[in-house]
């Protein structure tokens, strides 16, 4: 009972900060929209239409917001899936479809220069190294890396049924484990594909 109150109260909390946190951002935007309108036509909008528009601001703020923050947490648990030994630049690419436990879906990361160089040199002598996830968690261990082609029996892309408009790039990809020149491992229920030649890892999972 005592942890219901408290989630309870906690609750509470972080809806007062919110309407805070609302208010003063209202108040600032009908303020800097008042004197931009001002700047420029020399003359304030009636206090209504400000209200109104500072309110419209504020609303679609909190909405954009927690969408562009479930987005960045969402690439950053794709990156903790991965070996470090990958240095990865951005995430060109990714979607996923989440249920109650389980969920399925894939991302698309550029590698840097470096990596791409050293994996060319090393092959898989230096991807012997990289079987665990950055985040070191038992589930994010992989396989030895195997060299492609992958035979028909390989469970790759296994998230790939997910997706939505999946570029080009993840195309490419696929159709580069069918030829030699590109690098593959796997998980539980996830799967990494490495193709040096188009500068790209592909994390995928179902489960």
């Amino acid at each position: 009972m005592g942890i219901v109150i408290m989630a309870v109260g906690f609750g509470l909390f972080c809806m007062a900060l919110l309407g805070v946190a609302v208010f003063f951002t209202a108040k600032g935007i009908a303020y800097a929209l008042g004197s931009a309108a001002y700047l420029l036509f020399q003359r304030r909008p009636p206090a209504a239409a400000l209200r109104l528009a500072s309110a419209a601001c504020t609303l679609c703020l909190l909405i954009l917001l927690p969408m562009r923050g479930c987005d960045y947490l969402q690439v950053q648990m794709y990156r903790k899936a991965i070996p470090p030994q990958f240095e990865l630049l951005d995430a060109i690419y990714h979607d996923e479809i989440s249920g109650f436990r389980e969920g399925c879906g894939m991302a698309i990361f550029r590698l840097s220069d470096e990596s791409i160089a050293r994996i060319h040199h090393g092959g898989l002598g230096y991807l012997e190294s990289a079987r665990q996830g950055r985040d070191g968690t038992p589930y994010h261990h992989y396989e030895p890396w195997t060299a492609t082609p992958a035979s028909k029996q390989e469970n790759l892309f296994r998230g790939a049924h997910c997706v939505k408009n999946a570029p080009a790039l993840l195309q490419q990809a696929q159709q580069r484990v069918d030829k030699q020149g590109a690098f593959f491992t796997t998980g539980p229920e996830h799967d990494l594909v490495l193709v040096p030649s188009l500068g790209l890892i592909i994390f995928s999972y179902d489960g």
